[in-house]
């Protein structure tokens, strides 16, 4: 199911100080209703149910705080990814497949925390478009322990690779299966200006839930890395600020282009290399991301002195 709109996807319509009351909770519910966002999706008794199977129950005990208002009952972590049009073809198609298996009969999905979760389906959503490597699911007991999918690890995981991949080095690009086949395939690499971090507390003033921030991570009691990742890169102005992500990734394409002068080898038109090919797409794709983080400066500026006349 997809749910329409920013407002009802995160705050569920309310208000920045609005009181989130039993009152409100079923008037979200009634929305989602109204609006038919899951029109066509029958419920089933399973194993051990406690609940009638009806859609105002599956949605005051799981669809609200994790379907739509997610605000009302969580901590949301957004990863935003700036893609190009031609990738969210084998992103929908991904999608569109998995839903049509479920939708003709093919296959009942049961969702599973360990072995098929919605984070297994993201990751591998985004895999269909080469953004990074799939995650396997429903396999042996011993090799899921391989393929788990943890929303706030995912998280993390596709904020450093948004962040932290190296640019400057097109052989590093290369040995990397994922990164080689988007930059191919698309022109595209995923450490990019755009890519931006976002925190969504828990809605406050909150009757119904605690709303107390938390981050759950697979990770080491002791050494808490991935916490200490998270927010280490929440706390960096170049990845969660826009102007200041564009200033920042400004300054790194000029690096690599001054370096390539600095290093430029006049007989290199008349000397064969096996990266030959590679290096002009390169070269050429670290252009192009030059020139659209300047045009995407001006367009700010230009927006700045609109507002302020």
């Amino acid at each position: 199911m997809a749910t329409p709109g920013y407002e009802l996807v995160f705050p569920g319509g309310l208000a920045p100080g609005e009181r989130l009351t039993l009152v409100r909770f079923e008037a979200v519910e009634q929305q989602a209703i109204a609006k038919g966002i899951y029109k066509g999706v029958i419920f089933h008794p399973f194993p051990g149910a406690t609940l009638d199977t009806d859609l105002p129950a599956f949605l005051q005990r799981a669809g609200i705080g994790t379907d739509l208002a997610l605000q009302f009952a969580r901590s949301v972590f957004c990863a935003r990814l700036p893609v190009t049009e031609a990738m969210l073809d084998p992103i929908i198609k991904f999608l569109n497949d998995k839903n049509r298996e479920y939708v003709e009969g093919e296959a009942d999905y049961n969702w599973s925390a360990w072995a098929d979760n919605c984070s297994h389906t993201m990751r591998n959503a985004l895999a269909a478009a080469n953004i990074w490597s799939p995650l396997s699911v429903r396999t042996t007991k011993i090799r899921q322990i391989f393929n788990l999918a943890i929303p706030a690890n995912e998280f993390v995981n596709l904020a450093e690779l948004m962040t932290g991949g190296d640019l400057e080095d097109y052989r590093d690009i290369l040995r990397d299966g994922p990164r080689r086949d988007a930059f191919h395939e698309f022109h595209w690499l995923p450490t990019r200006q755009g890519a931006l971090l976002k925190t969504l507390p828990v809605h406050d003033p909150n009757d119904l839930y605690d709303t107390t921030f938390r981050l759950f991570t697979l990770q080491s009691p002791f050494l808490m890395r991935k916490t200490q990742r998270a927010i280490a890169l929440l706390s960096d102005q170049r990845f969660v600020d826009l102007n200041t992500n564009l200033d920042y990734f400004e300054k790194r394409y000029d690096a690599i282009l001054a370096q390539r002068d600095e290093q430029r080898d006049s007989l290199a038109s008349v000397r064969g290399t096996r990266f030959r090919r590679v290096e002009s797409l390169y070269y050429d794709y670290i252009h192009s991301q030059s020139a659209e983080v300047q045009s995407m400066l001006k367009r700010i500026a230009a927006m700045s002195d609109i507002s302020d006349e």
